[in-house]
């Protein structure tokens, strides 16, 4: 009798998780600002990206949340098609995230038209909980005609975003995950980064970043290959592990910050 009580309770709870699977998804295909803010280019390699910003504008929280990018050819036939993560990979209650869907075959041929949107998601009951770290101090900068620096790999195609943290929490994060999107003077998203935050120790071997409760810190990303012309810039932190499929907390993020040139 244990045994057919479990079996029924194991399959009420995936019905479960399916269930809140399905819904999350849906909610975020019927919101009207879901995907948002979307370019598409083709980088040096030749591969061609679909970035943008996927908008939450209820009050689902989301974990591993992945979108499917499709290219299409003037008669409507799919050209290629390609599922992805946000950046960071879980979605908050009114809140936004960024995305960069990157098509695995080089030179695909010229597209007519293109679509994104949400393939799966698992919803919470409850918010993950706060990390309780505020970031401040943003600053965000193209340097044009830099001379070489040892040890500084900056071009005039990056912009140097920079931040300070302060954690507050008590806890030590083990691995901070960064994202960070860049926006033309339209509004839209045409480049994005994700990276792992690392520091460097006394005798100048690099880590995986570690977050307590010491002091602030001073964190840098840097968008490489950014075509001239943008105009803003934010970022996003998240907490686990490089590739982690979710978060064990909230984000947080930058406002939106405004490129200065700085030339050299």
């Amino acid at each position: 009798m244990t045994i057919i009580k479990r079996a029924v309770r194991n399959a009420v709870d995936r019905r479960a998780a399916a269930f809140a699977l399905l819904a999350v998804v849906a909610v975020f295909s019927l919101g009207a600002r879901c995907i948002e803010r979307t370019s598409v280019h083709v980088d040096s390699d030749g591969y061609t990206h679909i970035t943008g910003e996927m908008v939450n504008d209820t009050d689902v929280q989301g974990t591993r949340v992945m979108l499917r990018g499709t290219l299409y050819d003037g008669a409507g036939n799919v050209l290629a098609t390609k599922d992805a993560p946000t950046c960071p990979p879980d979605t908050q209650p009114q809140q936004q995230t960024t995305f960069d869907i990157r098509f695995d075959n080089p030179n695909i041929p010229p597209h007519a038209s293109f679509d994104v949107r949400p393939v799966s998601a698992i919803t919470l009951t409850e918010q993950l909980p706060s990390p309780d770290v505020v970031l401040f101090f943003t600053d965000a900068a193209r340097f044009e005609d830099v001379p070489p620096i040892p040890g500084l790999g900056i071009t005039d195609s990056d912009v140097l975003l920079t931040f300070n943290g302060r954690n507050r929490s008590g806890v030590t994060y083990e691995g901070v995950q960064g994202c960070s999107a860049v926006y033309d003077n339209q509004g839209n998203v045409i480049h994005v980064q994700s990276t792992e935050l690392i520091q460097i120790d006394g005798a100048g071997n690099p880590s995986p970043a570690t977050m307590n409760s010491a002091g602030p810190y001073t964190a840098f990303l840097i968008a490489e290959g950014v075509p001239k012309g943008p105009v803003q810039v934010r970022a996003w932190l998240w907490f686990g592990p490089k590739g982690a499929p979710t978060s064990q907390y909230q984000f947080v993020a930058t406002p939106m910050i405004t490129i200065q040139t700085i030339k050299f």
